[in-house]
């Protein structure tokens, strides 16, 4: 590069740029997401079919997986409940075509943390991956800043100022674990995003906005059934029946109560 090129100036003390993941096997779109998240500044790989997403996936450290539903020799769904098995917690964007809720709801389940049906508006796109990348980031800040002041360790930490407690439940904000009805399982960053927010009002309204603009980071996003996609999967965490909740009740045309 010449001296007359313009060149990114980096410092010490700048984050190194986001790694990307695309799963996508339409030419299309998989060329037009690779393009606009470089241009944003972000590295990025591209898998074209489910087993090339795992080894890719497997071999690289990646802060977010854009992952369509629809893939060759493994699906979505697939891929990303195996990322899980083996360990691998980054966030993951799930890109699909089906807009049932029980699709969505399998999606969550599987380990997904966010979901967006196609077709999407890209620059909603490219908000939700910077949201889950923020998010990402301040999670591992946080990690990093209890294990360096011992927060939940034999000599002083207080491991129950981490974690919910409700009916016969519980919920470990630090490792995402939870006892559902399934058993204990780990929660989505957005099933964990939310319950937090929860947590922190119990027996209060908390209406679908507030629930937009701290989970989603999406304040002025016109659509609110994000929001109540999750709150299906939590209820089907924890609540034995979901029509006559226990724990999170709806209000209507306003959002939710929490109670423990």
């Amino acid at each position: 590069m010449s001296a007359a090129e313009p060149t990114a100036k980096v410092t010490a003390a700048e984050e190194p740029a986001s790694r990307v993941l695309v799963v996508e096997d339409e030419e299309a779109i998989a060329q037009g997401l690779v393009y606009n998240l470089r241009r944003k500044g972000y590295r990025v790989d591209l898998a074209r079919d489910g087993e090339a997403a795992l080894e890719l996936a497997g071999g690289g450290s990646y802060d977010l997986i854009l992952l369509d539903v629809r893939l060759p020799k493994a699906d979505g769904f697939e891929v990303c409940q195996r990322l899980r098995r083996d360990g691998n917690f980054a966030a993951v964007l799930m890109l699909t075509a089906r807009d049932q809720p029980d699709d969505i709801v399998y999606g969550l389940k599987s380990g997904a943390d966010d979901y967006m049906v196609k077709p999407f508006d890209l620059a909603e796109l490219l908000a939700r991956v910077e949201g889950l990348l923020r998010r990402a980031r301040w999670l591992a800040n946080g990690s990093s800043a209890e294990a360096e002041n011992g927060a939940g360790a034999d000599d002083g930490g207080d491991p129950e100022s981490s974690r919910l407690t409700f009916g016969e439940f519980w919920v470990d904000f630090r490792t995402w674990r939870a006892a559902t009805l399934d058993g204990v399982r780990e929660l989505s960053r957005k099933e964990i995003a939310v319950m937090q927010v929860f947590a922190e009002k119990p027996n209060e309204v908390v209406p679908r906005r507030e629930l937009l603009d701290r989970v989603w980071e999406l304040p002025n996003h016109p659509n609110t059934r994000v929001v109540d996609n999750v709150i299906v999967a939590l209820r089907k965490a924890f609540e034995e029946n979901s029509w006559r909740p226990r724990h999170i009740h709806s209000v209507r045309g306003v959002g939710y109560r929490f109670v423990p």
